[in-house]
């Protein structure tokens, strides 16, 4: 008897405990917490550093402290891409998804936190190429949302990661998708997130701007509606005066809807001084930007770009845009050489745009300057000059040169985007029919781009047939981005029958 009143006591007092220390924490977004988010967000890290202390000394229990943490170590590493800073950052996050476990409180937030820091990580590993374990990390996020779901079904952030993981699902390999149990479609991830973008600033709180980039995202890229997705993110208001990563945001939805100038405004007004974290991407996208214009002085940006970037990201993209630029600004043979030989030495390949550059560079193949500068234009959205361009010169290009198929190529894509459909699908029939062999994108492009023509004229039948015939294709260049796209319309092709 005595034993078992002993362990009857000793089970009392660990219930209490437990129940006391549960009852210590919470998840609360006050006005200081939402405060250090807004620092968080904007990469004011010193000032969201200052404000996490505070928070910790004048209300230690509020465990949406975490969240704010959180995020500074996501930004630091996926803007700046420091692998060392990454080893020494990741245990933080055992330690706070473990403080948060150990507490057990009972609260809507609970697994969406535990959720959110997981797909951060995840997020972040995918930039050293961790894929296996950044998609564990994904599985577990997407089970922790799906649970959150089942227990709290009216917390309506459970849709924010949510609509992501459900949206990109249907692009995933069918065995990846079967290992990993994620399910989903391109509808169901875009009416999730829609539904958050009804919610006012003070309804959706600190996780406003973040929903509106989702779904802007979302529209753009799953969805080929880029006029939409841009019009969405211009009306929301985002503080571009205040916050590099808005800066980004609409820079780059600016420039998928061929407004280049309204791009580099945008970069060349961003916020900048000691109070923000350098983020030097933005230089590299306002040299780019400037590129497309056929500016001079566009390469000095990129060269600050490639002086400060630690990472190994978009190097060898950063080289070949210097070495094009040399082409089609300065007709610099050798300057446009040395530039390209560094495409094969420095940074790493794994991001599409990393790997064409150095493909290009193995090729020593060098473009022909008024293809390049009609590509160039057509990328800034300077149709019309792209075109009057290659007018002039059709003459060099006539069927059986070398480089025939490209010049059909960009006349096909210019063609698009200036709606004369009838001569863009002509033309990427040529190209299809006469580059089906050839390794470079141009005849993947060709296929997909017809079956979204189709697609956009309701003539569901051919548009998947040129969408099939892109997934059999095996292009050396852009092969994943390209194939994503004609999955995602194959899917919204199959939602529409």
């Amino acid at each position: 008897m005595k034993v078992s009143l002993y362990k009857l006591i000793i089970t009392y007092v660990l219930l209490l405990s437990s129940l006391l220390l549960s009852a210590q924490y919470r998840f609360e977004i006050t006005p200081d917490i939402e405060e250090a988010y807004g620092y968080a967000m904007s990469l004011r890290k010193a000032e969201a550093l200052e404000k996490i202390t505070f928070i910790k000394a004048s209300d230690p229990n509020n465990l949406m402290v975490l969240h704010v943490e959180n995020y500074l170590d996501f930004f630091e590493i996926f803007i700046n891409e420091d692998e060392d800073q990454f080893d020494k950052l990741e245990q933080n996050k055992d330690k706070r998804l473990k403080l948060i476990e150990n507490t057990k409180v009972e609260s809507p937030y609970n697994r969406f936190v535990r959720a959110e820091i997981t797909l951060q990580w995840a997020l972040a590993r995918m930039k050293f190429n961790q894929r296996f374990n950044a998609a564990r990390e994904i599985y577990s996020a997407y089970n922790l949302l799906e649970q959150n779901v089942a227990i709290y079904p009216e917390f309506l952030l459970n849709k924010k990661s949510l609509s992501i993981l459900h949206a990109l699902a249907e692009s995933l390999p069918g065995y990846v998708r079967k290992i990993f149990g994620v399910d989903g479609s391109i509808q169901q991830g875009t009416a999730e997130i829609n539904s958050l973008t009804k919610l006012g600033r003070d309804e959706a709180s600190v996780f406003y701007d973040e929903i509106s980039t989702i779904y802007a995202y979302i529209l753009s890229f799953q969805n080929n509606k880029k006029q939409t997705a841009w019009t969405f993110v211009k009306d929301r208001g985002m503080d571009v005066e205040n916050n590099p990563l808005a800066c980004f945001v609409l820079a780059n939805m600016a420039q998928k809807n061929g407004l280049n100038d309204e791009a580099i405004e945008t970069l060349s007004n961003r916020p900048q001084g000691r109070k923000y974290e350098n983020f030097y991407y933005l230089d590299f996208l306002l040299g780019k930007s400037k590129l497309y214009r056929l500016e001079q002085g566009a390469d000095e940006h990129i060269k600050v770009f490639i002086k400060n970037f630690k990472g190994e990201h978009f190097i060898k993209e950063a080289y070949q845009k210097l070495a094009w630029y040399e082409l089609v600004m300065n007709n610099n043979f050798v300057a446009y050489k040395k530039y390209m030989e560094h495409c094969v030495d420095r940074g790493n390949d794994l991001v599409d745009e990393d790997k064409q550059a150095q493909r290009e560079a193995k090729s020593n193949d060098v473009p022909h300057p008024d293809l390049l500068k009609a590509r160039l234009l057509y990328d800034g959205g300077y149709y019309q000059r792209a075109y009057t361009l290659l007018i002039t010169k059709s003459y060099l290009f006539q069927k059986g040169s070398t480089e025939s198929i490209e010049y059909n190529y960009r006349m096909a894509r210019i063609s698009q985007a200036l709606n004369n459909l009838r001569d863009a699908i002509q033309s990427y029939g040529y190209v299809m029919n006469i580059g089906n062999k050839s390794k470079s994108y141009y005849a993947c492009n060709s296929a997909l781009q017809i079956g979204l023509i189709y697609e956009s004229q309701k003539d569901y039948k051919k548009a998947k047939q040129y969408l099939k015939k892109c997934l059999k294709m095996d292009p050396d260049e852009y092969k994943n981005g390209l194939h994503q796209k004609a999955k995602s319309a194959l899917e919204r092709i199959d939602e529409k029958d």
